[in-house]
């Protein structure tokens, strides 16, 4: 098994990391910003394996993906061995699964993943029983069956139950409890990595300061930070340049950011690393407040104020088309309601354009998100290719 699934993960193109100790494999594949490693340990490491060792190890392999600029890691320790107790002392709190060589069987305990990359089906089906797992007398029994998983279920203990305890029992029961709270926040700790956290921040910001300003009339606000060439120029208002981001005139101006925000903005988020699609949204917008400055205080003589994150959206949208073009795997995915929120953004634009409509902003942020885009996957890509060169030498 050790050597079937060493070939399936390099045939897979899983790229290998040389961890230097015999009965360790590190696998991995990371096609966008997260990595997904699969760390495999046999018999022989397993026998001297502390539950200590395990964890620095299992520290220091996510801290080689986070280095390299990868925001989730998601590791899956499995173990290749018959030491059943010893590994689930070992793993107890982590992502991990058992491949029991004495019963040819795969054991998948309740509060762990129930796949992993596809690999659940691959290693049952190899196994000595016909991917079928045996009890302790020998059995067969389906892996789905419930009596094999309800090994794991946990229940925290409660207070009650630890004050009726012996003073010498307390304090393990009390050691336990905090073992139990601690994978319960790890495991909703998880429920986010696929949560566009940065995108709905954005828009929570944007609608909290329009109902202040709208439905509270708190005009001072939009007095204070919305932009004009010569509040930035000649007053010297340069914050005006990134307040005015978060101001909207009215209903259907912060709600047609809004979506349009949500539309492009999940899409990238989960595509790039938080950090740096903030980097783009905030770089994009204070690039379209300068073009605009710049453009009606040197070929107009008007001098509108000006405010709405649309121009932070249009880098939005640039950095999307970019993305779509240099990436041929975004193309077949499913993203045709965003590209339909495109469309009708873009007519929405065109149509409302007469008069009241920062036309520059938008071709600024435009331009400054195709540019911004191209530098940070520039930077991405060439930190990861670095790394790669390292982990095949």
């Amino acid at each position: 098994m050790w050597e079937k699934l060493s070939r399936y993960f390099t045939g897979r193109g899983f790229h290998e990391v040389n961890l230097n100790r015999d009965g360790m494999r590190l696998f991995y594949i990371a096609p966008d910003q997260s990595a997904d490693p699969i760390w495999m340990i046999d018999d022989s490491a397993v026998e001297s394996l502390s539950r200590e060792q395990y964890e620095r190890y299992l520290t220091t392999i996510r801290g080689i993906f986070a280095k390299q600029g990868y925001e989730t890691v998601n590791v899956l320790t499995l173990f290749l061995t018959s030491r059943i107790n010893a590994c689930r002392e070992i793993g107890e709190g982590t992502a991990y699964w058992i491949v029991d060589r004495e019963y040819g069987r795969l054991i998948v305990y309740e509060n762990q993943p129930e796949d992993f990359l596809g690999i659940r089906s691959v290693i049952e089906n190899n196994l000595h029983f016909g991917g079928h797992s045996r009890n302790a007398e020998g059995a067969q029994t389906d892996l789905n069956n419930s009596n094999l998983r309800s090994e794991s279920r946990e229940t925290l203990l409660s207070r009650d139950a630890v004050g009726r305890v012996s003073t010498g029992q307390k304090s393990t029961y009390m050691a336990e409890r905090e073992r139990q709270r601690r994978v319960v926040a790890e495991r909703r700790s998880h429920k986010f990595a696929g949560v566009s956290v940065v995108t709905f921040t954005l828009i929570a910001i944007n609608l909290i300061i329009f109902l202040l300003t709208d439905l509270f009339s708190v005009t001072s606000i939009v007095e204070w930070g919305q932009m004009s060439w010569a509040t930035v120029f000649e007053h010297g208002g340069y914050y005006r340049l990134f307040t005015c981001m978060f101001l909207h005139y009215g209903i259907s101006h912060v709600g047609g950011n809004m979506i349009a925000l949500y539309a492009f903005g999940d899409v990238l988020e989960r595509q790039m690393s938080r950090v740096r699609y903030l980097i783009l949204y905030i770089g994009a917008g204070l690039g379209a407040s300068v073009v605009s400055c710049f453009y009606y205080h040197y070929f107009t003589d008007y001098d509108p104020n000006s405010a709405g994150a649309s121009g932070a959206i249009y880098g939005l949208m640039g950095a999307l088309l970019m993305m779509l073009i240099l990436r041929p795997e975004m193309r077949r995915r499913e993203y045709g309601m965003r590209f339909v929120v495109f469309i009708v953004y873009l007519i929405y634009s065109m149509v409302t354009a007469e008069g009241n409509v920062n036309v520059a902003a938008h071709c600024g942020g435009l331009v400054f998100g195709v540019i911004l885009f191209l530098i940070l996957d520039w930077v991405g890509g060439r930190r990861r290719r670095k790394w790669q060169r390292k982990v095949n030498e």
